[in-house]
Order: C-alpha cells, then structure tokens, then sequence
C-alpha cells in the first residue's frame, strides 16, 4: 500500500497572493495533496505597509505547526520570496526533532521554486549587490515613498514565456504592492541542515535570475549541504508553464527516500 502523502503548505512569493497559485493548488489537490497556501500579511496590499517579514513568518510557522501537531507530515514549497519565509518559518519543526521530543507529526521536506533558500543572515539585497545588479532592480520595481513597491514591468519579470495572455493578465491583476522591508531581512533559519531539500533552477528567470539562484546554491553547498537540483528552461512563474512537470516534483519530493521517516 502506497504511503499517504503529506500536506502542503505552499508560500507564495512578494507581490504574489494566493489566487496566482490557484491553478497549482487545483492541480496538486487532483493529485491527491491537502494544500495550504496562506495569504502572507506583507501582501495585504497596504499602503503603507503595516506588515514585515516576521509577520510572514509567524504567519506560516502558524499553519505548519497546526498540521503537524494533528500529526501530519509536511512538505513545504515555497516560491522566490517565499523561501526565505518558509526556511525560518519551519525551523526546528522537522520530523526528525518533533520525534526526539515525542510530539506528532513534522516537516519531511522543503521544495525550493526558483526561491530564495538563504543561509542565516543573508538578504535578497545582499545577493543583488553580489551579482552588481542593483542598477536593472531598481529598473525592475516601482518604488513609491510610502516603503512599498511595484513590478515596472510585472508581465516581464513573473510571467515571461506565457503564451496565453488571458492567464498573463488575470494573473497581474492579483498582484499587489510589497514593502521594501524584507527584501533587506535578516534571516535566521536554516532547515535546509536538517530536511532534505530539492530546488527548482530556472534558467530564463527574469525576476530571480540565474545570478541569483547560482549564488544562492553556491552558499548552501559552502555549508557542507547539497539540494536535489533540478533545471528547467523557463521563466519564474513555473507552475503555470509546466503546470504537469511540477506536480510530478511534488510528488517526487513528498516521497523521497531521503525523507525523514
């Protein structure tokens, strides 16, 4: 008999909200998944903002711990700038140290989509400053006085390589304006030490470009820490372009045998 799988919770990215992963939800419910995927209060659309990178984080340490303490195993994905929510927000609720403690339940592994999985104290800033992009960012966003900010061009940057442009424009009308705050958070967590991980590289990103993810990666593995890399030759918003190929990651990741039993 075939394992159950574990819940999802799913951890949008900056300027997304939940409705830009609608079609992914419905697709991995299909398959099978139980499917959280919380509104982070960075992007309740305030101006100016009234939320910050902590507040998503104890947004979704909220949902995982509420799941694992029914005893579900969990997998986490997170997409751009939900991994470094993800990462902190599930860190000591791994499977491994819930059992040590005798408590149910626990996170089995984390699925990284073209997302930011950051060792403790690094920021997005950082990393742009690293790859001396910080000129075509600020080309990239709209930066209004009140602290938030808005893609230039967001059918370029998150949705490139779409054909259809109903999806591409129903899917700009659920963005919102984020602050500016967390793109200079400092993160503390590193669950990646502890759960098997898998990150999706995606080699014709324009908003976390490839720059960015080699960094990124290049840091993990300085830890002593290797993911399951897997490259795709798309654009950011992958579950819309290989809406089939990422369900059968999800799949491959809930079942991996290097999960925690």
């Amino acid at each position: 008999m075939a394992a159950p799988h574990p819940t999802i919770v799913l951890v949008h990215g900056a300027w997304h909200t939940p409705p830009n992963y609608q079609s992914y939800t419905d697709d991995l419910q299909a398959a099978g998944f139980t499917v959280h995927c919380p509104r982070l209060p960075t992007c309740n659309g305030n101006r100016p903002p009234n939320a910050e990178f902590s507040d998503d984080v104890a947004q979704v340490r909220s949902i995982i711990t509420s799941c694992i303490e029914r005893g579900e195993r969990v997998l986490v994905i997170m997409h751009s700038y939900g991994g470094m929510v993800g990462t902190d927000a599930a860190q000591g609720l791994d499977l491994a140290t819930r059992k040590a403690a005798n408590q149910p339940g626990g996170v089995i592994h984390l699925l990284y989509l073209c997302a930011y999985m950051l060792i403790p104290g690094l920021t997005p800033q950082a990393i742009v400053e690293e790859t001396n992009r910080t000129e075509k960012w600020l080309q990239m966003v709209e930066i209004a006085e009140d602290g938030t900010s808005f893609l230039s061009n967001p059918s370029l940057a998150c949705f490139s390589g779409l054909e259809d442009q109903s999806v591409v424009d129903k899917a700009v009308e659920s963005l919102v304006w984020f602050p500016l705050g967390p793109g200079n958070a400092v993160t503390t967590g590193d669950a990646w030490r502890t759960v098997p991980s898998t990150y999706v590289r995606t080699s014709r990103d324009c908003a976390l470009v490839p720059a960015y993810q080699d960094i990124i990666l290049e840091r993990i593995e300085r830890e002593g820490v290797v993911p399951d890399v897997v490259e795709f030759d798309t654009h950011h918003s992958i579950w819309i372009s290989l809406p089939k190929e990422m369900v059968q990651l999800a799949l491959k990741a809930a079942h991996d045998e290097r999960n925690l039993k």
